[in-house]
């Protein structure tokens, strides 16, 4: 059986040390600059945090926030300034905004820790007319 080496800051599991100890940097690196305020460049593979999404009327799209492993990235624009649109392995179907959750990272890393994000459907009726 192959060894496996964990990521002290996103419990990911590597082949190699030298992977899970580049996984380790790479996300403190988007966290320190997050924290002072900038917007880090990403490039797929990257782990951030994502928010909770909780709905009134179609709960089976329920979203729990956390960790996510960005998949693509798109420009685009929101309120006629340039933004950067993420998509994350976690939550295919939607676009984030990764000049706000640049912002919000410090607050969702406080809320989430090591929780990944995961879809968490509420298929009860009364959460599901609209």
């Amino acid at each position: 059986m192959p060894e496996e080496h964990c990521c002290s800051e996103t419990d990911r599991v590597f082949p190699t040390a030298g992977e899970a100890r580049a996984s380790e940097a790479r996300f403190r690196e988007i966290q320190a600059e997050c924290d002072a305020g900038r917007v880090p460049e990403l490039r797929p593979g990257d782990v951030i945090y994502v928010e909770t999404e909780l709905y009134l009327g179609h709960g089976v799209d329920d979203f729990r926030g956390g960790l996510a492993e960005v998949s693509e990235m798109q420009a685009g624009k929101s309120k006629g300034q340039p933004v950067l649109y993420i998509r994350v392995v976690q939550q295919p179907d939607t676009l984030h905004n990764w000049h706000y959750l640049a912002a919000e990272q410090k607050k969702l890393r406080a809320g989430h820790g090591k929780t990944w994000a995961h879809p968490d459907p509420d298929h009860r009726p009364e959460f599901n007319k609209w």
